[in-house]
């Protein structure tokens, strides 16, 4: 499966969630939002979306400072 992943294309072996994607990337959906082909799903529909070839997602982390 292809995604393009915050602009970059990335082959996965295997269907993932995005609960699952973020999981491989060691990243907290509490810290993070993401958008699935240009709409940003609910946190809780994180497991429930099926990221499917040619999909494209951006995931934006919130960074601390001042």
């Amino acid at each position: 499966m292809k995604l393009l992943l915050n602009g970059v294309s990335t082959e996965f072996g295997e269907s993932l969630s995005i609960s699952a994607l973020l999981e491989r990337h060691k990243l907290k959906p509490e810290t993070v939002v993401v958008e699935y082909n240009l709409r940003v799903p609910l946190k809780q529909e994180y497991d429930r979306i099926v990221l499917q070839d040619g999909d494209r997602v951006e995931i934006v982390k919130f960074m601390g400072g001042g």
